[in-house]
């Protein structure tokens, strides 16, 4: 599969999400797949946060879900790094009330930080163990009041583990949007840490030259493949001509996980001109699907129209799929307009 990554023509599953918000819950956000081959019950399992914290879904096809519980009220975030028989989930939290003693607790309100969970069975989970405060990154505080991690996703490279992060934000002007304004990382000999930052400069920041990253870095969530590392960015821009900020999800690349550039400068994704994707596109995870020889993409977007229940609410947001392929079964013009805003 060398560089197939690169090579793939991206179309919609369905011009309806995956996985649409339920009553009271508004907003499904950074899906994390593992997929049947990876999973202790051979099942799919997804991982997403909401206001409440990082829900867990299963299912039988990777199209209809249900849910199986919450695993961390007030996280946000997650993703899984496999090793062995032992999935870890990462995620940012900022809830300081169950730091043990009071020193903790005011440490705690100063920002926010990435712990990690562990699991044999995907059913019980570890007691949280801290990775990284955002107080320890010197990029993190940026233009806001506190400091703020968050997307956490590790890598390994060679004997060393990588944590990659989201660090600082930015709240857009028109909408209050908020989106990642800088990627990291920091570098530990063992997977429970500890994690250190080893330059005061952030790997990625906005690219004032670019059409599709010139506000901000956006959501980057990593792809490992033999040959090199991939990253599915869902960048934020200013668009000079509608006088608005929008996002688009560009692919990046990296052979030693430190130097990234962009592979194309069509975008795989941008939202569409109605409906539930049609604001934001926010976050994403992307995974080979080994019995239909094709890749998945999870993404989660928000919209200006209210789904079901929820149209009391100001912002929705929802998980829907992309399937890339090599040889599309779609006509190649039809796939183009559907990802520019005809089908979603």
């Amino acid at each position: 599969m060398t560089g197939q990554l690169e090579k793939l023509t991206w179309f919609p599953f369905s011009d309806e999400p995956v996985i649409s918000p339920l009553r009271f819950v508004p907003q499904f956000c950074d899906p994390q797949v593992i997929m049947p081959s990876q999973a202790v019950d051979g099942r799919w399992h997804m991982f997403f946060h909401s206001w409440i914290g990082v829900h867990h879904f299963v299912s039988d096809s990777g199209i209809a879900w249900e849910p199986a519980r919450v695993i961390v009220f007030r996280g946000h975030y997650p993703s899984i790094y496999i090793e062995g028989d032992s999935y870890h989930l990462l995620y940012e939290t900022h809830d300081s009330r169950f730091s043990g003693n009071r020193s903790e607790r005011k440490e705690a309100g100063r920002g926010s930080r990435i712990e990690m969970r562990t699991s044999t069975d995907l059913v019980t989970w570890s007691k949280p163990r801290l990775l990284l405060k955002a107080t320890d990154v010197p990029y993190a505080k940026d233009y806001i009041s506190s400091p703020g991690v968050s997307r956490p996703q590790i890598i390994k490279f060679g004997d060393t583990y990588r944590l990659y992060f989201g660090a600082s934000h930015l709240s857009l002007p028109d909408s209050g949007q908020k989106a990642s304004r800088y990627f990291g990382y920091a570098v530990a000999k063992d997977l429970k840490g500890p994690y250190l930052v080893t330059s005061q400069k952030p790997l990625i920041e906005c690219s004032p030259d670019s059409r599709w990253r010139n506000l901000a870095t956006g959501g980057i969530r990593l792809v490992e493949t033999k040959e090199a590392l991939y990253g599915f960015q869902c960048g934020i821009y200013w668009d000079e001509k509608t006088r608005k900020t929008g996002s688009a999800m560009i692919l990046l690349k990296s052979e030693d996980g430190l130097n990234f550039r962009v592979c194309r400068e069509e975008p795989i994704l941008v939202p569409s001109s109605r409906g539930w994707a049609s604001s934001y596109i926010m976050g994403c995870d992307v995974r080979y699907e080994n019995n239909e020889k094709c890749w998945y993409c999870y993404f989660s977007a928000n919209g200006k129209d209210a789904i079901g229940l929820n149209r009391f609410f100001k912002k929705q947001e929802a998980v829907g799929l992309l399937i890339g392929a090599v040889a599309p079964t779609v006509n190649q013009t039809t796939t183009e307009q559907q990802l520019h805003g005809v089908f979603l």
